[in-house]
This record gives C-alpha cells, sequence and structure tokens, in this order.
C-alpha cells in the first residue's frame, strides 16, 4: 500500500498513458494474487486403485525403476504375515503399463526403501523384513529387473522400518533399522555399504528402545547426519547427533543424545523440516495416544514443548512431508485408522496449518509416497493400506468460484 501512494504523488507529471500502464500493472498483480491464492490448496478428488484386491500392504515408494524417465510405484507388503512385493511401472500419463513380483519370495515387509547402493546408476531396493525373514537389498539392472544383491543385520531383529543416509560419508547409502522389540532387550542398527552395495560387515547397535521409523536429518548443520529416534512404547524419544567417526562410543552415543517430546511417548512416526521458516529443523510426531504434535527446534538445539495439530480420536498411523500447493512451505500428511487422510497445508509460520482431508475410510494407512506420477506438475500423493485396496491420489489444481 505504501508503494502504491509513493507512485501517486510523484505521477502529476507523468502522462495518463504511462499512469493507466502503472494501475493496469498493480492491478494485474492484485488479480495475480488472488489467482495464487484461490489456486494454493490443490484437491486430491481423482483416484487410482493400485490393486484389485486388499491385503496387509505396509508401504509405497515412487522411482524410476526402469529407466524410462517415468516413476514407478514400489509396494511393499506382508507386515506379519508372508506377502511378495509388487513392482508398477507408470507410463507417464498417470496409467501403470505393466506389474510384476520384485521376487519370488513371500516375506514379512514392513518398508522397501530406494537408493544407488552399488553405484551403477540405477535404484536398488532394501526391504526391512522382520523376523525370521532376511532383509536383502535387491540390485537392479536399469530395466527394473531386481536380483539378490545382498543380506544386511540379522533375521531375527523385530525390524519395522528403515530409512537411507550416508551416515560415515564415503559416498555409498547406507541402511538404518529401526527394530520393534521388547523394552530393555532391543535397539536400532546401522548398517553400512562396503561400496558394492553390499552389507557384510557387524551393524552398529544404538538407541536402545523400540522404534518403528528413524529419520535422518541434520539438526546442527555440520553436515554429518543426525537421528531422530521416537519411541514407539512409552517412553522418551530422542535425537542422536552424528559424530566425526562411527563407533557405538562416539557417534550416537547415549551421552550425546538430546530429547524430544513428551517421556511417555507412543510415536509411529517423526519426521523433520522447517514449518516455520527460522532456518531451525522442527519435528512433526504422530503418536497413537497423543495425536499429531509439532516440535519447534531452538538455538539451544533443544526443543520446544508441543503444539497439537490435531488429537487422538482418529487415531493417526503414518506421516510424510512434502509441499503440496507449490509455495515452498513443507505441508504434513497423515493417516488414520478407518478415517480419510489429512493434509495440514502450512502458512510457513508453523502456527497455522489448514486441515484438509482426502480418500475414503476403509482400512489403515500404512505409508505414504509423493511424486508427480502423472507429471502434470503438481504433486500426487500413493497410499499404502493394509486391510484396504493401495491408492493413488492425483493432485489437481483449479480455481475456486471460476469456470
Amino acid at each position: 500500500m505504501k508503494t502504491y501512494l509513493f507512485i501517486v504523488c510523484i505521477v502529476s507529471t507523468i502522462t495518463q498513458g504511462v499512469l493507466a500502464q502503472k494501475n493496469s500493472a498493480v492491478s494485474n498483480h492484485k488479480q495475480e494474487k488472488e489467482e495464487k491464492h484461490i489456486t494454493s490448496f490443490p484437491n486430491f478428488d481423482h483416484a487410482l486403485l493400485l490393486e484389485a484386491r486388499s491385503d496387509t500392504t505396509a508401504n509405497v515408494s515412487l522411482g524410476d525403476l526402469d529407466g524410462d524417465g517415468h516413476l514407478d510405484i514400489l509396494l511393499i507388503k506382508g507386515r506379519h504375515w508372508p506377502i511378495v512385493d509388487r513392482i508398477l511401472l507408470g507410463d507417464g500419463s498417470g496409467r501403470i503399463r505393466k506389474a510384476y513380483n520384485l521376487s519370488n519370495i513371500s516375506d514379512r515387509s514392513y518398508t522397501g526403501a530406494l537408493a544407488d547402493f552399488n553405484g551403477d546408476g540405477f535404484l536398488d531396493i532394501a526391504v526391512s523384513n522382520d523376523n525370521p525373514d532376511r532383509k536383502l537389498v535387491y540390485l537392479n539392472d536399469g530395466k527394473g529387473n531386481f536380483t539378490i544383491g545382498s543380506e544386511f543385520g540379522l533375521s531375527e531383529w523385530p525390524t519395522r522400518n528403515l530409512s537411507i543416509a550416508d551416515i560415515n560419508a564415503d559416498g555409498f547409502p547406507d541402511i538404518i533399522l529401526a527394530n520393534r522389540g521388547d523394552l530393555g532387550k532391543t535397539s536400532n542398527d546401522i548398517c553400512l555399504n562396503n561400496g558394492k552395495g553390499q552389507f557384510n560387515a557387524d551393524c552398529i547397535s544404538f538407541a536402545p528402545y523400540p522404534a518403528t521409523t528413524i529419520s535422518p536429518a541434520d539438526f546442527n548443520k555440520d553436515g554429518v547426519v543426525d537421528l531422530i529416534v521416537p519411541h514407539r512404547d512409552s517412553g522418551q524419544s530422542y535425537i542422536y547427533p552424528g559424530g566425526p567417526n562411527i563407533g557405538p562410543d562416539i557417534a550416537y552415543s547415549d551421552s550425546r543424545r538430546i530429547p524430544f517430546g513428551p517421556a511417555d511417548a507412543t510415536i509411529r512416526v517423526a519426521a523433520a523440516a522447517d514449518f516455520n521458516g527460522d532456518s531451525l529443523l522442527d519435528i512433526v510426531t504422530v503418536d497413537e495416544n497423543k495425536g499429531v504434535n509439532l516440535y519447534f527446534g531452538q538455538k539451544d538445539q533443544s526443543f520446544s514443548a508441543g503444539i497439537s495439530l490435531a488429537d487422538a480420536k482418529i487415531v493417526p498411523y503414518a506421516l510424510t512431508i512434502a509441499d503440496l500447493n507449490n509455495d515452498q512451505k513443507p505441508d504434513i500428511i497423515v493417516g488414520h485408522i478407518e478415517a480419510p487422510s489429512t493434509i495440514f497445508f502450512n502458512d510457513g509460520t508453523g502456527q497455522h496449518f489448514k486441515p484438509v482431508s482426502f480418500g475414503d475410510s476403509k482400512g489403515t494407512v500404512y505409508g505414504f509416497a509423493i511424486g508427480d506420477f502423472n507429471e502434470d506438475g503438481t504433486p500426487d500423493i500413493a497410499v499404502a493400506r493394509s486391510d484396504a485396496r493401495n491408492v493413488l491420489y492425483f493432485g489437481n489444481i483449479k480455481p475456486k468460484n471460476r469456470k
């Protein structure tokens, strides 16, 4: 408004034509801002069912698995019951052109993470199988055909999920395992890549409490990976800062860990992003008993008390972070038990989120993957569900109140 008044003060010597151009520019800018505001929230009303029947699917990933430049879908299945994992190849227009099994092995899987483990330029797959199944890395031939390249960890570990990060900064992706064992009898583990996509060395144990997800991030901006380890079974959650060397007594040790959240957490998933624009990473969690909560990072590397985005009347079960409306601000996507999923659109302050529901109330959402599957410029949401069919929701931005 001040800029506009300044223009009025100096235009006494400007021709009417130039003034008209100025006013037109202001009007167009105002209209563009209004249109941006109107179109700021996409809907996800159009959906594609990914399979003909439901089962116990645990997670989903998106990536170009066959090298054709289009996103494909990996469905990880089983949980406590052995099932074969599936690959669905996309054609770039939002359709599935081919579907097939990852292998002929039926196992109890929770997560299939994508990374180039052997450095050949193709996305490989690491599968976090639960006890008593082997945990496996599948190597890609570049055309979407996979063969077992390595095992990692121990088959008897009660592994739920895995995440990928270059823990020792050697240029090769390593595997972090979240294990949900009995209190006092379990720990989580880091398995290091030898540079050839093999994980034949002993894994490093840390964080001696049950977890169902672990998320890598760099909280202190030292270039070393830190690990968010949420407590799954009524205990304190911690950030484990990385150190200059990898070893149980140096990096990721209990003596250096930083607490966040309540002392009696039952957190399924925690993830990090800068939600309030202060250049410090914050943590959002989904807790079966406490709902969806956000903890702000502080300059002293501690975390604020949580602010509640949603209570646990509708039980939250899955979580991911993405910018779904292309405003350069991280939004929060939460899945539930027998209820529609919710997007919390962030206004950039971290204090105000607009909740928007999508999907139906069938089954339990176990995982999300975000990507532009139909290549229309708007992110889409793939949803892995148990006891309901897996589904892909296409993002669609249409101006409201306009034809």
